[in-house]
């Protein structure tokens, strides 16, 4: 994980929520995680505050308040779509997000899974997202394009964890993806990091299987 560029703390979180929203100033704050790109603090029991932790993120941030409001309204599973918005202020430099907090937990933590269910919730959730995407959608060089492009990728990550994985079997998966037609049709939206601990899971009652875990966020 990247080093931060800015340090964010409970006690920022309280201050910018009591001069931007002070009606969730009474609301208790408690540090949740840090990702990759975002620190994330409970807001109450209902709301996550989403704060950049790099200036990298601070755009791709503007990008999910513009868009993923507008995705929520598509698509088959619940998604983090800011509530409201917040900018920078008291010596923080970048815009930030309250969102729903969104129960489960990640599927890369979870003792047990449904497997044929999650990848039946997963494959309708990413049916329903991949709808044609405006011009003015913002486009990522990097995860969206061809998969072939990403080749020197995906030999460098492999030979990272080939003590750990079949590199045979994964080698084969590639090559199937690789010669997959091309896309020939309109700029789609796509999840440009699908990783299990991206995916929130949930023990909730299904009709398929009410005693396993099945996606419940993403």
């Amino acid at each position: 994980m990247p080093a931060a560029d800015v340090d964010v703390t409970p006690d920022l979180v309280r201050r910018l929520l009591a001069g931007q929203h002070p009606d969730l100033a009474g609301l208790p704050v408690e540090f949740m995680a840090n990702g990759w790109d975002n620190a994330m603090f409970r807001v109450g029991g209902e709301l996550l505050a989403r704060l950049p932790r790099r200036e990298a993120a601070a755009a791709i941030l503007l990008n999910e308040q513009r868009w993923l409001p507008v995705l929520a309204r598509d698509i088959q599973l619940p998604i983090p779509a800011p509530e409201r918005t917040g900018v920078p202020a008291y010596g923080y430099p970048y815009p930030w997000s309250v969102v729903p907090y969104l129960a489960g937990e990640p599927a890369a933590e979870a003792d047990s899974l449904d497997l044929a269910g999650v990848a039946a919730d997963v494959g309708g959730f990413l049916g329903s997202l991949h709808a044609p995407a405006p011009p003015e959608a913002p486009a990522n060089p990097f995860r969206g394009v061809p998969v072939g492009d990403r080749a020197e990728s995906f030999e460098s990550n492999l030979r990272l964890v080939s003590d750990r994985v079949d590199a045979g079997a994964a080698q084969r998966v590639w090559a199937g993806a690789v010669a997959a037609p091309a896309h020939a049709g309109p700029p789609v939206w796509l999840h440009g990091d699908l990783h299990p601990a991206n995916i929130l899971v949930s023990a909730e009652p299904s009709s398929a299987c009410s005693a396993e875990r099945h996606a419940r966020g993403a």
